[in-house]
């Protein structure tokens, strides 16, 4: 894909903070910005997990402390 392309669908302003960050080389600023997702993807799965087993404990500790209603 074409950085145009690539830039119109990501958008501008987004796009111009991996374009600054790789000295404007614009294959470069596109590569980065794939791995920013992959990495990401990756942290969002971590987050998700810690959510969900927090919310799990919390919901123990309020039902041993006021009971089930």
């Amino acid at each position: 894909m074409r950085y145009n392309q690539f830039e119109s669908i990501i958008s501008a302003p987004r796009m111009s903070r991996y374009l600054t960050a790789c000295s404007g080389n614009t294959r470069k600023s596109m590569t980065l910005y794939r791995l920013n997702l992959k990495l990401s993807q990756e942290f969002f799965t971590v987050i998700s997990c810690f959510e969900i087993s927090l919310r799990n404990k919390i919901d123990e500790h309020l039902i041993s402390t006021l009971g089930n209603d």
